[in-house]
């Protein structure tokens, strides 16, 4: 699987917001108070791990504009390929 640099930009702050919407329903649902903690600290991990993951990805992206692409970089385990005009000789 191939996932482009815009992708990552555009489609992943709404997917975290649609994990976080998730983990309120959830913990609003849930009846013990138990249940309620583990899926709003269960909603907060994932968000933090997708958001600390999507900065990597662009991070690593704007390190090797106007150089060349020979490298590539993943984003929670999925190969995320750079706009072609970003790539240039060296």
């Amino acid at each position: 699987m191939d996932v482009d640099l815009n992708t990552i930009q555009s489609t992943a702050p709404w997917v975290l917001v649609g994990i976080g919407v998730v983990g309120v329903v959830a913990a609003i649902v849930i009846k013990k108070v138990v249940g309620k903690v583990i899926s709003l600290a269960l909603a907060a991990v994932l968000i933090f791990v997708g958001w600390q993951q999507r900065q990597h990805v662009i991070a690593y992206a704007n390190s090797v504009k106007d150089e060349t692409c020979a490298t590539s970089t993943t984003f929670v385990g999925i190969e995320v390929s750079l706009p072609e005009s970003w790539c240039g000789p060296a």
